[in-house]
C-alpha cells in the first residue's frame, strides 16, 4: 500500500464540487484508494463523491490517500501531482465582505420600501436563470405512498431519467452553471448515495418514497454538522436532487 499526506487546500472544504473532482481523479484507477481525514478522525472511498463529502473535510486538513492494488504507482504518481497544481482549482475562494450600496436597487424595487437584509456571498453561484416564487415542496406526502413489487425498478428508472434531463441540461450550459450541474449529476450516480437507498428499502423495509427521504435526512445531517458554513449550505443541494427524483418518480404528485 502507498499513501499520500497533504493539507487540504481548498478555501471551502470538500464539498460536492471538489469531491466529484477528486473521485474523477481516483476512478481511473483500479487500485482501492481511501480517503483519511485525521483532524475528524474519518475515512471514505475516495471513488464516491458523497462519501468524501462525508468527512466534513475544512481547509488545512491533515489528510492522506492510501492507495493499494495493481496500478498504486502510477496512481500515486499521477494523484500527488493533480493534489499538487489542480484540486485548489475546484474551489472557489471565499470573497470578502460586500459593498452595501456597491448595487443599488432597480426603481421598481425602490418604489416597494423593502426592508433589505445583506449578506456575504458563500459562492458565485449562477447569474442567469427565471425569477420565480420559490416555495419549499412539503415532503412528507410522498413518505407515506405505499410500498410496491416494482419499487426498485421504479427507483432504477426514475434515477436514469434524472441523469439524462442534468445531461441535456448540461450540454446546452457553460461555465459555472456546467459545474455545478456535473457535480449533482455526480451525486445521484454515486454508488453510496443510490446504494443507501437500496439498504434503507431492503433492511428497514421502508416504502421508496420514505427511503428516499430517509436517505436525504442522512446525508443533510452530516453536511448540517459540519464546522464549515460552506458545507451546511449544501444542504439546499441535496435537499433539491432528492425533490427531483421524488418529481421524476411520482409527476402526478
Amino acid at each position: 500500500m502507498l499513501t499520500i499526506e497533504f493539507l487540504c487546500p481548498l478555501p471551502n472544504g470538500i464539498h460536492a464540487r471538489p469531491a466529484w473532482e477528486l473521485k474523477e481523479q481516483c476512478s481511473q484507477w483500479q487500485s482501492d484508494i481511501t480517503f483519511i481525514n485525521h483532524r475528524q478522525n474519518t475515512r471514505a472511498d475516495a471513488k464516491s463523491s458523497l462519501a468524501l463529502i462525508g468527512t466534513s473535510t475544512l481547509f488545512n486538513d491533515s489528510c492522506v490517500l492510501n492507495i493499494s492494488g495493481r496500478d498504486e504507482e502510477q496512481a500515486k504518481r499521477s494523484l500527488e501531482a493533480w493534489l499538487a497544481h489542480h484540486f485548489i482549482d475546484s474551489d472557489s475562494v471565499q470573497p470578502g465582505p460586500a459593498e452595501l450600496a456597491a448595487h443599488p436597487l432597480p426603481r421598481s424595487l425602490l418604489r416597494l420600501n423593502p426592508d433589505l437584509l445583506f449578506g456575504d456571498v458563500l459562492a458565485s453561484g449562477v447569474g442567469e436563470g427565471i425569477l420565480t416564487l420559490w416555495k419549499s415542496d412539503n415532503l412528507e406526502g410522498y413518505r407515506t405512498i405505499p410500498a410496491s413489487a416494482e419499487d426498485l425498478t421504479r427507483l432504477e428508472n426514475s434515477l436514469a431519467t434524472l441523469a439524462e434531463q442534468l445531461n441535456q441540461q448540461l450540454r446546452e450550459r457553460d461555465g459555472e452553471s456546467k459545474t455545478i450541474l456535473s457535480a449533482h449529476l455526480s451525486l445521484i450516480q454515486d454508488d453510496e448515495f443510490v446504494g443507501n437507498i437500496r439498504r434503507l428499502m431492503v433492511e428497514r423495509h421502508l416504502a421508496l418514497g420514505a427511503a428516499i427521504i430517509a436517505n436525504m435526512e442522512q446525508v443533510c445531517s452530516q453536511l448540517s454538522a459540519s464546522a464549515s458554513d460552506y458545507l451546511r449550505e449544501r444542504v439546499s443541494d441535496i435537499r433539491d436532487i432528492t425533490e427531483q427524483l421524488l418529481h421524476i418518480t411520482w409527476p402526478e404528485k
